[in-house]
């Protein structure tokens, strides 16, 4: 697995775990949970702002990797990544920026 993918899906589990307190109550009452668990969830709130400038940073940091040009002397074909390689780590780097901006924004929205 390249740098591009790890710093992005680490990025989204940031985002994850920064949501914890606003979408945790949400999964644990679609499961079926006490006010007790849910009381529980809520007490990360603390950790939303932490972890959010930390998936960001993640996230910034996969792109550039992805997207940084190479040096000029470094023009060999040897280390060209095949297209199908490059597509999806796109897809997963994108994937994981919508889905973060979503954890980011969920509590404001509801």
């Amino acid at each position: 697995m390249n740098k591009t993918k790890i710093t992005g899906i680490s990025g989204l589990i940031a985002a994850g775990i920064g949501s914890v307190c606003c979408v945790g109550p949400l999964i644990l009452a679609g499961l079926g949970m006490g006010a007790g668990t849910l009381a529980f969830a809520r007490s990360f709130g603390f950790l939303h702002l932490p972890m959010m400038v930390l998936a960001f940073g993640l996230l910034g940091t996969a792109f550039y990797f992805h997207y940084k040009k190479s040096a000029a002397g470094s023009k060999s074909e040897c280390c060209e990544t095949p297209p199908g390689k490059n597509s999806q780590t796109i897809f997963i780097l994108w994937s994981a920026t919508i889905l973060t901006i979503f954890l980011f924004l969920f509590p404001f929205l509801i």
